[in-house]
């Protein structure tokens, strides 16, 4: 960590790359037990398991884009401080990764369920995903020419709702 920083600010910022390293870890090691027990996350599933798995991802997925929603209370036009918003952000990157692995996962269980579900279902999983995953890189990137936040969560609500909805 830089010297320069007030202890407080080094503190967080080494608690943000612990908790970022923890995530990946356990994101990893779900992986590896999965593979292990035979389940490869990539291969078509039985419609059952796929219908059942979809549902939760979708469930999972709608709760984490609501909690996103939610906290994204308007801050009264001053000047913040930079680590505030450093950790806002941070939590949303976080967040969002999940939402991508969630909207993978939704994508993949919805192929196991085609043809019996729409392709343009199976499509608009695909490009929510790309799109959170756009939203990622642009903020990750500081860029402001991403996707805006409120229309990713739109786009992500809108397929959970569908899902539900056509399966």
């Amino acid at each position: 960590m830089s010297s320069d920083l007030p202890p407080d600010a080094a503190a967080v910022l080494e608690s943000m790359t612990l908790l970022a390293s923890l995530s990946t870890a356990a994101t990893l090691h779900e992986s590896a037990v999965q593979r292990r027990a035979g389940r490869d996350p990539s291969a078509q599933a039985p419609v059952d398991q796929a219908a059942a798995r979809l549902q939760n991802a979708g469930q999972t997925l709608m709760d984490l884009l609501m909690e996103m929603a939610l906290s994204r209370v308007p801050l009264e036009q001053r000047d913040e401080d930079p680590l505030p918003h450093a950790v806002r952000h941070f939590d949303l990157l976080m967040k969002m990764r999940r939402a991508e692995r969630l909207a993978q996962a939704m994508h993949q269980h919805l192929l196991s369920l085609y043809p019996e579900i729409s392709e343009e279902l199976v499509e608009e999983a695909r490009r929510t995903h790309d799109e959170i995953e756009q939203f990622v890189d642009h903020a990750l990137a500081d860029d402001a020419e991403g996707p805006h936040l409120s229309e990713v969560l739109e786009r992500g609500m809108s397929l959970v709702v569908w899902t539900r909805h056509e399966v």
